[in-house]
């Protein structure tokens, strides 16, 4: 599969029957890639067909930290129970904008295959507060799983989904994928 060949589905950003805090990017209908959903819209999440949620928001996350305009919500301590009692599992793999390359490395990888183990058996939703992080890890699965270039990743990311952050940019376009684990080789973007 080629970078051409991955699509994003438009309009959806601030869509009335899916808000989330800056819109969410559509990945083939089934990766949605989202800044923090608001708690009123996973009742909508699970009616789309959204079975899986992966956080990359780290649970100490305020709003002192660089914010966006307008400042993102606070991390939700109680997501993973919300979402569970609507019927979509959840996990929490935090990414950080203060990450050295190396810790970026290994966490957007255990990010990026958790989201395309999901997303091979339902659609999924990856999010951190304003969709930035959680884009850097929809590009790195991009690195890993379709085989495009950290550059053509980090276009992608930046053009069609919501990568903004010049620190998460830097991140991406240094990362360096280590060997896909025997379970998860043969895996890629579900259509």
């Amino acid at each position: 599969m080629s970078i051409e060949q991955v699509t994003v589905q438009y309009p959806v950003i601030n869509s009335s029957q899916f808000v989330a805090y800056s819109g969410a990017r559509i990945v083939f209908s089934d990766y949605y890639v989202t800044g923090q959903p608001a708690p009123v819209t996973f009742p909508v999440m699970k009616q789309v067909g959204i079975a899986n949620v992966v956080c990359v928001r780290d649970p100490s996350e305020n709003n002192e930290q660089p914010p966006p305009t307008p400042a993102a919500p606070d991390f939700n301590p109680s997501e993973g129970s919300e979402l569970a009692a609507v019927g979509i599992r959840y996990q929490n793999i935090p990414v950080t904008r203060s990450m050295s390359q190396a810790q970026f490395n290994v966490a957007a990888t255990q990010a990026a295959d958790a989201v395309i183990v999901a997303g091979s058996r339902a659609p999924v939703l990856v999010h951190c507060s304003s969709g930035d992080r959680a884009s850097s890890v929809f590009a790195v699965l991009l690195i890993r799983y379709v085989g495009i270039t950290n550059a053509e990743a980090s276009e992608f990311a930046q053009n069609s989904l919501l990568l903004s952050n010049q620190t998460m940019i830097e991140r991406v376009l240094g990362y360096s994928s280590p060997r896909i684990p025997e379970e998860l080789q043969g895996l890629t973007l579900r259509r």
